[in-house]
């Protein structure tokens, strides 16, 4: 799997004092360690802020730049999680978990335009800001998402095992 990221303000605010892991010629100086955590603690960021961000007042330029840069985030987290899961059994079991929430979630996810790969990636419509209402993304956004709230426990499980210096 080669993720391609989209260099975006949201993407950067996501991944915080990484910010520079955001752009894909950064990403291949980094650690193992250092590129894992940076992606989960940019997923974990990604999760409570979609959480908190009000849709409606949004424009759908954006709302597509927030979900690519949402999926882009779990693509990466994905990505670099089974590059380092050879480190740490924790890590691996949560790099499934997130796959599988993505495959059990796959229909939800369609319906904000978002689709799930027979790897559990994502990718987004590119128009998915314009086929589908704010309404839908603030729905599946909701703090009471079962879906984000496993999704944040994965990724926080990720933060919680990787040794950054490998």
């Amino acid at each position: 799997m080669n993720i391609s990221l989209t260099n975006s303000l949201s993407l950067r605010i996501y991944y915080g004092q990484y910010s520079a892991l955001a752009k894909n010629s950064t990403r291949k100086d980094a650690t193992k360690g250092t590129l894992s955590f940076a992606d989960a603690s940019a997923l974990r960021n990604a999760v409570r802020r979609l959480q908190d961000y009000k849709f409606e007042d949004g424009t759908e330029a954006e709302i597509q730049e927030k979900l690519k840069a949402f999926t882009d985030t779990v693509n990466s987290t994905l990505e670099s999680g089974a590059e380092y899961s050879s480190n740490s059994s924790s890590v691996k079991n949560a790099v499934s978990k997130i796959r599988n929430l993505n495959k059990e979630y796959a229909s939800d996810l369609k319906k904000i335009g978002i689709s799930v790969a027979k790897d559990g990636t994502l990718s987004l419509y590119e128009s998915a800001s314009k086929l589908y209402k704010k309404e839908k993304f603030s729905k599946f956004f909701d703090k009471d998402s079962k879906y984000l709230n496993d999704l944040y426990s994965a990724a926080q499980r990720i933060t919680r095992r990787v040794d950054v210096r490998i």
